[in-house]
């Protein structure tokens, strides 16, 4: 700088600097207008900086101000107009959520600010001296990756939202997923609704209406519909997931040709109990037809209704497919060609098309939830494959099955015949007025009032049959349960050697046995009762010590007791002439085995039981009447 007077008769304008202690400023203290030079200006003040040795940028607008001025004739004193670099410390890479990212966020909100790791650097005068940071520590490398629907704001150091969706950052992948999503036919909108978004700001029908005009949708959205489910949301604080947003139409497919049944059905789902629950596997009696009776009409098919989607775009429907009808047994066409009527008594079944009355229902497959317990009030029922654990086959006539009995409930009026097992581990019983046939029974329950053929082996099994039990046509063997039956037993082996309690036996009395004696028990009982309060003395001496006006009720009593000694000793004589003719039964009937009777094993006539001791081969028992003993030979 020249002297002062060199610089007011200087000809163009000068500008006198001032710099700060710390060497971190630069502004301008003193001005010298021009003598016919050049005026103020910006490139002028630059030009004089620069060559005042100052290599650090000036603050054009700073420099602006101040030309501003002193042309004005203002203050410019206290404008700086170059800054030195301060020193850059050292910092670890910070990442911050803008708002709460438990909350929705929408596109173009800056939801998520990430400062990268910065070095330490140092800093510069004014005057070109250098200034040191006091931090040393080298800052840990973090590296942040752009997931889905998320780009970034340089300027923000921010990443913001593409789409309407909830934030994540997982790994160090910042991603949005939409909280709404188009279902795979295009019919609706279905996402999950909150009451305000991450900022905490009330998100309204109209917010979301917008989004999904963003998503392409052009049906009409229900706003006020919206705006209860937001409400809802509210009032509970929580979100309301998998929330229709909005929705088109879904295609009404026509009804394919059917065949409208004209008797009596069954229910297709259940019956109700009295307690009001729904029993899948009772769906009813199968339904009986009578000789002429209709039993059916044929529907066309209808072409169904139009849907539309979320873009406005109409869906077609499709058309019902026309049923062929396929004449079974004992069915007549009508001359108007969709109705038909039984020739023959039976159960009107509809199976592959095909429309029959028939005196055997056919099961196609098992009895299990899709055919439901099945009962027919006539005729028999064939079952393809097995009736399986829980359910029911009832008939007045036969049932045949080609499977296998499983912990189920089977009664027919005539013959079950097994195919395969009977096998009930968990419950279930075969009631039979016919014979029963199987290839085995394994825990099984039957009661039957003919015989029971068993080909191979009969398992810990509770059978009682008014005929013969006969295992012979296979392995035969008898091993644990209970097996009695009324006309004889002809089975391979009994037992078995790891000693498996095993009981079989003829059956001599029936149920009005055991009723007699019940009976008999209830009369003694009350004898004794009467006998405990009036005394065991004569009815003369009993009367005679009662006063007289008591006597009529006793006289009563007296003879109620006469009555029931006299019921007693007649129920007494029919229970013993019961006896002797059961054990008249007993005579010729035996217990055949012709191979092994293994020791453990009970043999038993009517209450009379022998255990067997040691093993036994080929051998028959039966009731010796003059040892009154069961016997071998």
């Amino acid at each position: 700088m020249t002297d002062e007077e060199t610089l007011k008769t200087c000809p163009e304008a000068i500008f006198r600097f001032a710099m700060s202690e710390d060497g971190m400023k630069l502004g301008v203290n003193r001005y010298f207008p021009p003598n016919g030079g050049e005026e103020p200006s910006v490139a002028l003040l630059k030009a004089q900086v620069a060559a005042c040795g100052v290599r650090l940028p000036v603050d054009e607008d700073a420099a602006r101000r101040i030309v501003e001025a002193v042309r004005t004739g203002g203050d410019f004193r206290g404008i700086t107009l170059v800054r030195g670099i301060p020193p850059r410390e050292p910092r670890e890479a910070t990442l911050a959520g803008l708002g709460d990212l438990e909350f929705p966020v929408f596109p173009d909100d800056r939801f998520l600010r990430f400062r990268p790791p910065a070095k330490a650097a140092d800093g510069e005068t004014i005057d070109g001296r250098p200034i040191h940071p006091s931090g040393t520590f080298t800052p840990k490398p973090v590296k942040v990756e752009t997931g889905e629907n998320v780009a970034w704001d340089a300027a923000a150091e921010a990443y913001y939202s593409l789409v309407w969706g909830m934030a994540h950052i997982r790994d160090n992948v910042v991603s949005v997923t939409p909280v709404a999503h188009i279902t795979h036919d295009e019919v609706e909108v279905v996402g999950t609704i909150y009451h305000k978004d991450f900022r905490g700001e009330r998100i309204t029908a109209e917010r979301i209406e917008k989004q999904l005009r963003d998503m392409g949708v052009l049906i009409p959205v229900d706003l006020e519909a919206l705006a209860a489910k937001l409400r809802q949301a509210a009032d509970m604080n929580m979100p309301l997931p998998n929330q229709v947003l909005v929705k088109g139409a879904h295609p009404v497919p026509g009804r394919d040709g059917w065949l409208e049944s004209l008797v009596a059905t069954r229910e297709e789902t259940g019956t109700e109990d009295a307690a009001g629950r729904l029993d899948f596997r009772d769906r009813g009696v199968y339904p009986m037809v009578n000789t002429g009776q209709i039993i059916g009409r044929l529907h066309p098919p209808t072409a169904g209704e139009g849907g539309i989607d979320i873009y406005g775009k109409t869906i077609p429907a499709h058309a019902g497919r026309e049923l062929r009808i396929h004449l079974g047994e004992n069915v007549l066409p009508q001359n108007d060609g969709v109705t038909y009527t039984s020739k023959a008594q039976g159960v009107a079944v509809m199976e592959q098309n095909t429309l029959s009355v028939t005196q055997c229902l056919v099961v196609q497959g098992n009895v299990d939830l899709n055919s439901g317990n099945v009962k027919v009030e006539h005729g028999s029922v064939k079952v393809l494959g097995s009736v399986q654990a829980g359910f029911s086959v009832s008939a007045p006539k036969h049932v045949l099955v080609e499977g296998s009995i499983e912990s189920a409930a089977v009664y027919a009026g005539g013959l079950v015949e097994v195919k395969g097992g009977i096998l009930m581990p968990d419950g279930g019983e075969i009631v039979c007025d016919g014979r029963v046939i199987a290839n085995y029974a394994v825990g099984a329950r039957i009661r039957a009032r003919h015989d029971v053929l068993i080909a191979n082996e009969i398992q810990n099994s509770v059978i009682r049959t008014d005929g013969r039990l006969i295992a012979l046509s296979g392995k035969g063997t008898v091993q644990g349960g209970v097996i009695l039956a009324r006309k004889g037993i002809e089975v391979n082996e009994l037992g078995s050697e790891l000693g498996v309690a095993t009981t079989v036996g003829i059956i001599v009395e029936e149920a009005e046995d055991e009723k007699l004696r019940e009976e008999r028990s209830r009369v003694v009982q009350a004898i004794k009762k009467i006998d405990a309060t009036l005394g065991t003395e004569p009815p003369e001496v009993l009367l005679a010590r009662t006063p007289e006006s008591k006597r009529p009720a006793l006289a009563e009593i007296i003879k109620h007791r006469e009555a029931l000694v006299q019921r007693r000793e007649a129920l007494s004589g029919k229970i013993h002439r019961l006896l002797l003719r059961h054990q008249a039964e007993m005579q010729g009937v035996t217990v055949k085995v012709k191979k092994f009777v293994h020791p453990g094993t009970m043999i038993t006539f009517g209450k009379h039981r022998k255990k067997v001791e040691k093993r036994l081969e080929a051998s028959t028992f039966y009731w010796d009447e003059e040892k009154r003993d069961i016997v071998y030979r």
